[in-house]
């Protein structure tokens, strides 16, 4: 008697099991604010699902997400989409890029673009979790964000010491939709690191959570597991059990032992989706091709049995270390100095400056962004003189080691160096924004003036969306100092941005592939030095190519230095990073 009343059932609590077509139709209605919630991994099988029962009916759904990507890109091309919400919008990999279906939605003015930041749509679902109608962040301070967002975002005196404060407003969705490594037919889901959104979109949808799985599992095995299960079943209204599920995405499993079978993402097809995204007839021919004519069983068949191999083997922490063997015998082979371009000229010097940085002002930690940047960081983390930094992502990476062999900087191989998994609250919130002040940020900029104020939104005369700021206005908000990179050119480096999507107030310094500017007394960037040319020019000569090239009336120092030229080793180290030149060019 003892026994069995002391036993564990195997499974707990009504099947909610259904196949993936039944829960859409079921619980997913026009005109609802839906919510793909983000840990590294997306329910794009969802989304393509909603394509193929809501295709040409025109539903107005809203998203609300940090960032919109492939999922909400076909969304919206195929006209299912009236609004978004989020911190970015565009194409990710393998560089950031604005997409053009997205693009020419905004200028048509067929869906509304609301932009945020990566932290303040996590703050926003936090803040719809408990149920508060609004939460203060130390982010949007001098951005124009927070202009552009009245309904959203508003200063408010803080009651405690009477100071204008951010606020936004809670964001509350009607349906939060995830795709996890495992559920039972309850719904408690298994998810895997790192955590990017951190769930509170979970807690904050007023209709539950659509719930697909790469495998249904016992509630004996979520109860071992339990460490990894991030949401709780009973808010879930449904479970499907959908293979690659996350696809193009990845999902992890490490740390997660030998029950579960992860994989890595698909670049091949993400860029295939990016190319056919540029014109409206060659996205329609994917969407027929990939979405209408086919359900996602034909999907799975249509990749193809050894691209799911590979992917399956791409989950493998030790994967890259097979495929970078090549790449070092080609990077040993001749002899004496390898040519140079600028782009790797400037990221060599930005590396540099990072560990002059760190070792000068005691910085702890560095948060990079996407491109130019976070390979400047992974350079200076790279090297014996850079003392010692945690790296950080944004989406949760903390401790990492950035392998050989892939650019991509949130690519999965990453997550086994992590010393720990996070989120964006956490990281940009809590670690980025710490009261020691010792985080600094690396960020690449589209568009750059005088005063250090960046542009990555929006062009407003030219009716002209870029891709937001994603997590960029929350480094600049909130780390000690910052680092800007950027091409130069007059296009980029202007007398003045259009927008400010992150304040220009932290950033002390910018890189471009010409020359090195740094803040003076009076908070404007001057000339302080020049970076080594191929050709054979002299000091004076690159400085006038310097302020010719620039924007505004560039200011000279009065004792402007020549930066040395990429030494063989950084630039073996960082071909190594980034062996097909995806941001070196």
């Amino acid at each position: 008697m003892l026994k069995n009343a002391n036993a564990f059932p195997e499974c707990e609590g009504p099947s909610k099991v259904v196949p993936l077509s039944e829960a859409v139709r079921q619980l997913i209605k026009p005109g609802m604010v839906l919510h793909f919630a983000f840990t590294h991994s997306r329910a794009n099988c969802v989304a393509f699902e909603i394509i193929r029962q809501y295709y040409g009916q025109q539903p107005g759904f809203s998203l609300i997400g940090a960032g919109m990507l492939e999922y909400a890109v076909a969304m919206a091309g195929a006209g299912l989409v009236k609004k978004m919400v989020a911190g970015f919008f565009g194409d990710t990999f393998p560089a950031p890029a604005p997409n053009r279906i997205l693009q020419k939605a905004y200028k048509e003015g067929t869906v509304e673009f609301e932009c945020w930041t990566n932290l303040t749509v996590c703050l926003g679902l936090l803040a719809g979790a408990l149920d508060i109608e609004f939460i203060p962040t130390r982010s949007l301070v001098g951005s124009s964000l927070i202009n552009n967002n009245p309904h959203s975002m508003r200063f408010v005196d803080s009651p405690f010491s009477g100071t204008k404060i951010p606020t936004i407003r809670a964001l509350k969705p009607d349906l939060t939709i995830i795709h996890g490594l495992a559920a039972d037919a309850y719904g408690n889901t298994i998810l895997s690191p790192p955590y990017g959104e951190a769930m509170w979109g979970v807690y904050a949808s007023k209709g539950g959570v659509l719930v697909t799985v790469e495998q249904i599992v016992s509630t004996e095995v979520i109860r071992k597991y339990s460490s990894f299960v991030k949401v709780p079943g009973h808010i879930v209204k449904s479970v499907s059990k959908v293979p690659f599920g996350a696809h193009p995405q990845g999902i992890s499993i490490f740390g997660l032992g030998e029950l579960f079978e992860g994989y890595g993402e698909d670049y091949s097809f993400r860029e295939e989706f990016r190319k056919a995204a540029k014109s409206e007839p060659s996205f329609q021919k994917w969407l027929e091709e990939w979405v209408l004519s086919i359900d996602h069983e034909t999907y799975l068949r249509k990749l193809g049995h050894e691209t799911l191999a590979f992917l399956k083997k791409k989950a493998d922490p030790k994967f890259w270390e097979l495929q970078i063997q090549n790449l070092k015998s080609e990077s040993k082979k001749g002899t004496g100095l390898p040519e140079w371009k600028s782009s790797e000229a400037m990221i060599v010097a930005a590396a540099n400056l990072i560990t002059q940085e760190v070792e000068n002002c005691y910085y702890t930690t560095v948060l990079a962004g996407i491109g130019a940047s976070h390979l400047a960081a992974w350079l200076a983390k790279s090297k014996l003189n850079a003392g010692h930094f945690e790296l950080l992502t944004e989406t949760g990476f903390y401790g990492y080691l950035p392998t050989l062999g892939d650019p991509f900087i949130f690519n999965l191989a990453n997550v086994s160096t992590c010393k720990m998994q996070s989120d964006f609250i956490q990281i940009l919130g809590a670690i980025v924004g710490s009261e020691y002040k010792s985080c600094l940020g690396v960020l690449s900029s589209a568009e750059i003036d005088k005063h250090g104020n960046i542009n990555s939104t929006k062009k407003p005369k030219e009716a002209l969306f870029l891709v937001g700021g994603g997590g960029s206005n929350d480094v600049a908000s909130n780390a000690a100092a910052v680092i800007a990179l950027s091409k130069h050119s007059r296009e980029r480096l202007v007398e003045r941005v259009s927008f400010i999507t992150c304040p220009g107030k932290g950033v002390r310094y910018l890189m471009t592939d010409k020359a090195f500017l740094k803040k003076n007394d009076f908070g404007e960037l001057v000339l302080a030095g020049c970076l080594a040319t191929g050709g054979v020019k002299t000091l004076q000569e690159r400085i006038q190519g310097a302020k010719h090239d620039c924007g505004w009336d560039l200011k000279v120092a009065s004792n402007v230095i020549e930066l040395p030229s990429p030494t063989e080793k950084d630039l073996q180290v960082l071909r190594l990073f980034d062996p097909t030149g995806c941001f070196t060019g």
